[in-house]
């Protein structure tokens, strides 16, 4: 009877030996959970996004920003009556400004940083900018419910003739950065 009471004792201590200095650890998890996202157009999404109309010849919109399916696009040159229907794109090896485009505004639950990035390679720069110059080095900050006039900035060194469709995006971070 000793025996078993003995090791039934030392079954008990191991037992209580392997909850208490059990790591827990574990090698994967897979977990399923319901998750509900609304997708919204450009001007009712949490980095909103309305074009701004662009007065041209005669007072007429050039449509250099516009919404098509909800989200904005930018064409250079406008599609719209204002265009000068005599120019056919930018020119070789220039810079060039085209502001007040599009107004972005946070209608997010905390202040951001507003910059742009481009990757492509048929333009030597693609990037947003505004009165303060290019949305890069020195973001502007937008506090909850503010918003920015923006445009853009082109840079067709080194670039070759023809017609480009190019992607610019658009970075809203939070400000002090993403550290959760």
């Amino acid at each position: 009877m000793r025996r078993r009471r003995f090791l039934a004792s030392v079954g008990g201590l191991a037992a209580a030996g392997s909850i208490a200095f059990g790591s827990g650890a574990f090698t994967s998890v897979e977990a399923e959970r319901n998750v509900s996202i609304a997708v919204a157009a450009d001007a009712y999404a949490f980095l909103r996004m309305h074009p701004i109309p662009d007065e041209g010849i005669d007072g007429e919109d050039t449509r250099r920003s516009f919404t098509t399916g909800g989200e904005v696009e930018f064409e250079l040159p406008g599609t719209g009556d204002g265009e000068n229907q005599n120019a056919e794109g930018v020119g070789l090896d220039s810079v060039y400004e085209f502001h007040d485009l599009v107004t972005i505004s946070n209608q997010g639950t905390q202040p951001v940083t507003l910059q742009s990035t481009y990757d492509g390679n048929n333009l030597d720069d693609l990037a947003l900018v505004n009165d303060d110059g290019v949305l890069r080095d020195n973001p502007p900050e937008l506090n909850v419910g503010e918003g920015i006039d923006v445009g853009l900035y082109v840079d067709t060194h080194g670039s070759s003739l023809g017609e480009f469709d190019e992607t610019l995006t658009i970075v809203a971070e939070r400000v002090g950065g993403n550290q959760d």
